[in-house]
């Protein structure tokens, strides 16, 4: 299949790129390295010469129809099958990344003008300017977008204390600012809400903030993570007079008006809040476990008097959490409380298809071509800028990259996804036909975000562990929605590599996590259902894709509501297998190959497959997962047809019978 829009061979391998570096940044950036750094990198170079041998392209659309009906829907089959899972992992970690971080949405930006100007736009150097220009411009928008984030009237987490009604030195109250902490807060004088002995409410403000710029320089300057270093660097206390609150109805008001105190904390967004809890524990600056209720029931009186004193106390009346709220929310815009982000993650994921699958209905996939390409070259360049500025400023204390993945195996197929994917029919259908000069062009820049992110955790790291980025939804509020965690981690990297504001890092971070995983759906849901939509009817192509795009979106939709394969996460493993059958299937097709080297690759990513499917339904054992597994082996099964040969277009004029 040719590359839409007249598309330079350089520019067309770009889709490649976001297929495979788009499954690589939902499923982990690196190959395992269980085995170590030296069997991993060995294995990933073993994969790289697999594919280059048999080439990295898709055939001519001419032999794909010379082909039986049989082997034809087989075919079309063993492409679309694994765009499913793939497509529903990539569009929840699009809302993922979204609800997380709001400044990502302003990608959707120079993604447009992307996908209009690439469909325009013949020339090669033209569509090389323009794509580098929307790549910098998606950084330069997650930029802006956390700028306007901050600058939000409830974007920071805001904490109003009760009465203040005094205490005596030296009793103490304790603080979490954006999950870090508690960290404990002795006071060292009197409190009289007059200010007549020791502090005043105006005092006691001001030696809070001192308090908390204190543990910023203490507790997280040097070691980070830079995020808890600006909540509490940039945290204020102020004391305001407010309308009194009445604890008693039977008498009648004092004062019209009471001393209370207003902590702001210093970060931005959903994470931002200022708690304060009993004082007395350990001095760690890790973000504190969740606690059960009654486990922030203060067990001494002499401690919660002191709390209650200050007014800082949940247990007294007036005391107020607020939590920072996003300014670009789609549950804040249709006024959905906050507790509903189940419904804004499935939300922002069925937009993200839909949007698409729109762009993929335009004439040629021109739109759905362009956003591919966006994608891969944001990928292409981050990988070589993340060489540059990420390398020697990653943190060990991330605890998302640190930490070993619970499945994690050597024996184990799901953390090998990314190869998977680098030799997958998919990265080579979106990279257009390939040609037996063009192998190791379309190879490299589809291989170096991998191998980057192997060498950057084996040689940047303490442990050196696979990235295995959250997928699934978060059971409660105070787990980290979906990929925030590895966003957290790189914009940390990038903060401490570039000197960039840490939102501002986390923003860029965002964004082109964004851009990638759009330019993943677009080459997933334009030229890949394409050229399937031509296998199953070559008579009448357009139709035939459109129907394809349906076979896809619809199940993928579904599989967003899906609880028991985690929204299609526990099928990546074997869809990827069942993505590699379909590559060494494109390579039987494909005239002048070497034959028997591709019916071994096509038996063993049978067997692939099948081992990959058994893997992942130990894991994850009900009725969903044996449906999809079973229908899975049943396209196996049929993909078996294709190492059979059979005669292509261009042998059609020599006469002969059919082998």
């Amino acid at each position: 299949m040719s590359p839409p829009s007249g598309a330079a061979p350089a520019v067309a391998d770009l889709g490649g790129v976001a297929v495979a570096a788009g499954v690589g940044l939902a499923a982990g950036l690196s190959v395992p390295l269980a085995w170590g750094v030296v069997p991993a990198l060995l294995v990933g170079l073993g994969a790289i010469l697999l594919v280059a041998r048999r080439g990295p392209g898709a055939p001519d659309p001419a032999d794909v129809a010379a082909m039986p009906r049989a082997r034809r829907i087989a075919l079309a089959a063993l492409i679309l099958a694994p765009a499913i899972p793939i497509v529903t992992v990539a569009a929840r970690a699009v809302a993922g990344v979204v609800v997380a971080y709001p400044a990502a949405l302003w990608a959707a930006a120079p993604g447009l003008v992307a996908a209009l100007v690439l469909a325009l736009t013949r020339r090669t150097w033209l569509q090389g300017l323009v794509l580098l220009a929307m790549v910098f411009g998606t950084f330069t928008a997650g930029a802006w977008g956390a700028r306007f984030e901050a600058a939000g009237a409830h974007a920071r987490g805001e904490t109003w204390g009760g009465p203040i009604l005094g205490i005596h030195p030296f009793q103490t109250t304790a603080v979490l600012v954006d999950g870090y902490g508690p960290f404990d807060l002795p006071i060292n004088d009197y409190v009289e809400p007059d200010g007549s002995k020791g502090y005043g409410p105006a005092g006691l403000a001001e030696a809070l903030t001192r308090d908390l710029h204190a543990i910023a320089e203490l507790q997280y300057a040097e070691h980070g993570p830079a995020r808890a270093y600006k909540a509490f660097a940039e945290a204020t206390a102020v004391a305001e007079e407010l309308p009194e609150v009445r604890e008693r109805l039977d008498r009648p008001e004092e004062q019209p008006t009471q001393p209370r105190l207003r902590v702001t904390s210093g970060g931005v967004g959903r994470g931002s809040r200022v708690e304060f809890v009993c004082p007395g524990a350990p001095n760690d600056p890790r973000p504190r476990k969740p606690d059960a209720v009654m486990e922030r029931m203060c067990p001494d009186k002499y401690s919660s008097e002191a709390s209650a004193g200050l007014g800082l106390t949940g247990r007294w009346t007036g005391y107020t959490e607020a939590l920072g709220q996003p300014r670009l929310s789609l549950a804040r815009a249709l006024g959905w409380p906050r507790e509903r982000v189940h419904g804004e993650l499935r939300a922002w994921a069925w937009i993200a298809l839909g949007l698409v699958a729109l762009a993929a209905l335009g004439p040629r996939g021109g739109a759905a071509a362009g956003l591919a390409r966006w994608g891969g070259a944001v990928a292409a360049i981050a990988a070589v800028l993340s060489l540059l500025l990420l390398g020697p400023g990653l943190s060990v204390q991330v605890e998302a990259w640190t930490r070993p993945a619970g499945w994690e195996a050597p024996r184990g197929l799901a953390p090998w996804v990314a190869l998977l994917a680098l030799g997958s029919g998919h990265a080579a259908i979106a990279a257009g036909t390939g040609r037996a000069a063009a192998r190791w062009r379309g190879l490299v820049p589809r291989a170096l975000p991998i191998l980057a992110g192997t060498l950057g955790l084996a040689c940047s790291l303490a442990a050196a562990t696979w990235w295995t980025p959250v997928l699934a939804p978060p059971v409660d509020l105070s787990r980290p929605l979906p990929l925030a965690e590895a966003i957290a981690g790189l914009g940390e990297a990038l903060h401490r590599g570039s000197g960039i504001p840490i939102d501002e890092a986390e923003g860029i971070v965002a964004a082109s996590a964004v851009a990638l995983l759009l330019g993943l759906l677009a080459a997933l849901l334009g030229p890949v259902v394409r050229f399937a939509g031509s296998a199953l009817g070559p008579r009448r192509p357009v139709l035939a894709g459109h129907l394809a795009l349906l076979a896809v979106i619809v199940p993928a939709a579904s599989l967003v509501l899906s609880r028991m394969s985690a929204g299609g996460a526990a099928l990546l493993a074997p869809a990827a297998a069942l993505a590699w059958m379909a590559g060494t299937g494109l390579a039987l097709v494909a005239p002048g190959g070497r034959r028997r080297p591709a019916v071994a690759e096509h038996l063993l990513a049978a067997v692939i497959v099948v081992v990959a499917g058994c893997q992942a339904l130990a894991a994850h054992d009900n009725r969903t997962m044996r449906i999809a597994l079973g229908i899975g082996v049943l396209i196996t099964l049929a993909g078996l047809m294709l190492l059979r040969r059979v005669r292509s277009a261009s042998d059609s004029a020599t006469p002969g019978p059919r082998p």
